[in-house]
């Protein structure tokens, strides 16, 4: 159970017990900021950026409206490590000989990946879900990129590297311990006032990339950010998975299948992605796909179908938990996107409750809503109207 403290600047400190067999303590922070909610496009990459090169031992977590801070330390040394995290937070040092190193960094590797067509895929999912189509410009971010100054770097930090924008994480520390060490590091953060976060609305849509001859590749997604019965949902997300799986081995094609909530912190896609040789016909992993989504629609699951998958789902849930990297983010963002985090083993326990019922139910109300699909293989291969029909 964590438990979660305010100081009297706005800073929520989130408090864990250390994970089983982990001896190793995590230390984060996070800011409610990320490049879908930046005030300059490129800043906060640029940023982040900076920040790396002044304390390699961090590594930046990024999570479109949320960049998180993590580290790590044995007992001894969280004093001295909170004390590094403090100065990351107040007081870094944003020179231009920084920017210009940051700038340069990125510069190169945007160039490196604007060439790999599974991070093109990605990027085209994320603006047809949610631009509505809009399309992916390297050289206008580049141009951005290029035109930032350090005082741009300064204005960012003075509005969001503040009291009420921060969640500090610390795990494996006695909650008597943690708080008088959280109150010396970070109770002088000025509080400032809370950033909004303006975002995009979800559209879904359709788009494609050129075939490249190496593989075929198929992302399709509906809209779960408001999704409030998450246990049916993940319980539905691990039988989706299972099927799809089966129905592609049984049809002697081999594809690597994911399932798996994604997108961007602030939204949150349900997102199934399959990927064949080029020698598959794209239309047919769009059947397979189809047809299972129908029915998880229409029809109850047997009751061997629901245990295996329900056990699924709790395993994934308790393996993500076991990950200090990975719980520290999603408290933070939980805390920041929504205020307060949930209830880790109320939402396990509720898994083995779920029905088939419920599964039908939940599948019905994601289903119904607005596809985002793109495709990257050889064409001819249906429009989004005959997907939609093959959806229903």
């Amino acid at each position: 159970m964590n438990n979660l403290n305010s100081l009297s600047n706005g800073v929520v400190c989130v408090i864990s017990p250390n994970v089983k067999g982990v001896h190793d303590l995590t230390l984060s922070a996070t800011v409610k900021v990320g490049h879908l909610n930046e005030p300059k496009l490129g800043i906060a990459a640029v940023y982040e950026t900076v920040m790396m090169l002044q304390y390699p031992a961090v590594q930046a977590v990024y999570g479109g409206t949320i960049t998180s801070y993590l580290t790590g330390c044995k007992a001894a040394e969280v004093p001295q490590t909170l004390e590094m995290l403090s100065a990351l937070v107040q007081k870094p040092e944003l020179s231009e000989d920084l920017l210009k190193k940051a700038v340069a960094d990125i510069v190169q590797h945007t160039r490196d990946r604007n060439v790999l067509p599974r991070r093109q895929l990605k990027l085209l999912y994320k603006h047809v879900a949610f631009n509505g189509g809009v399309v992916w410009n390297t050289d206008a971010y580049i141009r951005s990129l290029e035109s930032l100054t350090p005082d741009d770097l300064q204005k960012f930090h003075d509005a969001y590297f503040t009291g009420k924008n921060l969640v500090i994480g610390l795990s494996g520390v006695p909650l008597k311990k943690a708080q008088p060490l959280l109150e010396k590091t970070f109770g002088e953060i000025p509080a400032g006032k809370v950033q909004k976060t303006m975002l995009p609305e979800y559209t879904g849509g359709y788009g494609s990339l050129p075939e490249n001859g190496k593989f075929h590749r198929v992302l399709m997604g509906w809209d779960v950010s408001s999704l409030v019965n998450v246990a049916e949902a993940n319980v539905m997300m691990s039988m989706l998975s299972g099927r799809l799986e089966r129905s592609f081995a049984d049809s002697g094609v081999d594809a690597n299948v994911e399932v798996k909530i994604a997108g961007y912190y602030g939204y949150r896609t349900l997102r199934v992605a399959v990927e064949t040789s080029p020698d598959v016909c794209v239309n047919e992993a769009l059947d397979v796909i189809c047809y299972n989504i129908r029915r998880l629609k229409h029809e109850l699951a047997s009751e061997r179908r629901m245990e295996t998958s329900r056990n699924r789902a709790m395993t994934e849930k308790l393996f993500k938990f076991g990950q200090p990297e990975a719980a520290a983010v999603e408290v933070a963002w939980q805390v920041l996107g929504r205020g307060a985090m949930y209830d880790v083993d109320e939402r396990i326990n509720a898994t083995w409750q779920v029905s088939a019922r419920d599964v039908q139910d939940i599948s019905a109300d994601v289903f119904s809503g607005p596809v985002t699909c793109v495709i990257c293989g050889k064409e001819p291969y249906y429009g989004l109207d005959e997907l939609n029909a093959k959806l229903k």
